[in-house]
């Protein structure tokens, strides 16, 4: 052990490779580890905040990693740094290097020794870039590493094998019988409306709401949701839209792509990351429909892997009614498995 006691520091959102291999070599180098778990007043900044872990489940998560850290509740960047003088040294990333110049300073004026800073490198995703809690919560990577995105455009074209039909029956998220019988608050949710309740709470603040099917947009659209994305073919039940109604959901500019039946097409896969990507940073006048030449039912598997988290993706579905996934980082992996078994 290079040290007696080091500290590190974070918020330990959706704890993944990157934050384990920070704490590795803590415990490596430290006889004893002091990790500082930040508060989610000092978190507020984050993006996508709406789905950060709360406090008490990012302490848990470490503390299963290894239970013999002792964790320290981080309400600002100094933590317990200032106040003891067993501190040797602070193991941080090159985004956490700042604050540790920052505690040296103030370690200097108040008279204590300077700690020492060790850099610990970045984990890098499949496409090369930081693995970040911000890009889980976002929905562009899991916890691992796996690119979504360069996963899903690593073909041309994904065919629906004909043993798979029976699975993609069953809904993925929580069937809606009738849209308009949604109570006020689940309508709320489906807007990113902010609430108080619990984050597990199936209907809370969401990132986005995303629709796949002209006639579930167009029921929304009633109940007063205007959806942030939506997917539409102009028809419904494999015949053409009412007039009327098409006129009442189409958006003016939506991008248009090709994606033929019974497939997923890398053309429809591009055309739809755009969309989320435009939205998620803000773009004023931004695309937000995609008017597929086909046929769009199974751009709902794209749209669960390509959402943010805690994002509604409604879909409808014959004889069931409307389905409401609630995007999560099990329903990625469930969809991720699917989608590995196409042709």
């Amino acid at each position: 052990m290079k040290y007696s006691h080091v500290v590190c520091g974070g918020t330990f959102d959706h704890l993944h490779a990157g934050h384990k291999k920070l704490l590795d070599e803590c415990i490596s180098n430290g006889e004893k580890v002091t990790v500082g778990i930040a508060t989610r007043a000092l978190s507020k900044h984050k993006s996508y905040p709406y789905s950060l872990e709360p406090y008490s489940k990012r302490v848990e998560n470490v503390r299963r990693y290894n239970s013999s850290l002792t964790l320290y509740k981080l309400q600002d960047i100094f933590g317990p740094t200032l106040t003891d003088p067993s501190i040797e040294a602070i193991f941080v990333t090159k985004d956490t290097l700042l604050g540790a110049n920052l505690i040296n300073e103030k370690r200097l004026q108040i008279g204590m020794k300077p700690l020492a800073i060790i850099v610990v490198p970045f984990v890098y995703d499949d496409a090369d870039e930081k693995l970040s809690s911000e890009r889980i919560r976002q929905g562009v990577i899991n916890r691992e590493g796996l690119h979504y995105y360069k996963y899903l455009t690593s073909k041309e074209k994904y065919i629906l094998p004909e043993p798979l039909k029976g699975a993609l029956r069953k809904p993925l998220g929580h069937i809606i019988s009738s849209i308009s019988s949604l109570s006020d608050r689940q309508v709320k949710g489906m807007r990113g409306i902010s609430n108080k309740q619990h984050p597990a709470y199936y209907y809370t603040a969401s990132a986005y709401c995303c629709t796949v099917g002209d006639m579930v947009t167009y029921k929304l659209k009633k109940r007063g949701v205007t959806p942030h994305i939506s997917v539409i073919d102009g028809l419904t039940q494999r015949k053409a839209l009412n007039s009327m109604v098409l006129r009442d959901i189409i958006e003016k500019g939506c991008s248009i792509a090709k994606n033929e039946k019974g497939t997923i097409q890398k053309e429809a896969i591009i055309a739809l990351h755009l969309l989320f990507t435009q939205n998620s940073l803000g773009h004023e006048g931004a695309t937000k429909q995609l008017f597929i030449q086909g046929e769009e039912d199974l751009l709902t598997l794209v749209a669960v892997l390509l959402a943010p988290l805690r994002t509604h993706v409604i879909y409808g579905q014959q004889g069931v009614g409307a389905v409401d996934v609630c995007v999560t980082e099990k329903i990625k992996q469930t969809v991720y498995n699917l989608l590995k078994q196409f042709v």
